[in-house]
């Protein structure tokens, strides 16, 4: 048995991706992303019958375009110095 070397498939160019790698893109967890495939927001599939459970790209594009469209820009507040200098002699 020979070892074939893999080559790396970025994952927009695939069909479907883990659930754990889901997990990884999104920085959420294996069951923050089971939760959103509960609530249809991602879209499951089981390839084969008792098969781990994969989401598909497409679903996963849509999630992420969809919270950059919602999502406010973030605001990053500035703190303040104050010098407070004693000029008493």
């Amino acid at each position: 048995m020979t070892k074939t070397a893999q080559t790396y498939v970025p994952w927009r160019d695939r069909a479907f991706v883990s659930v754990a790698e889901t997990a990884q893109i999104m920085a959420r967890s294996p069951d923050w992303v089971r939760n959103r495939i509960g609530e249809g927001r991602l879209v499951g599939r089981q390839i084969q019958a008792g098969g781990p459970v994969v989401v598909t790209v497409a679903s996963l594009v849509k999630f992420i375009d969809g919270v950059e469209a919602t999502a406010s820009p973030v605001r990053v507040k500035t703190s303040t110095i104050y010098l407070a200098v004693n000029n008493d002699p």
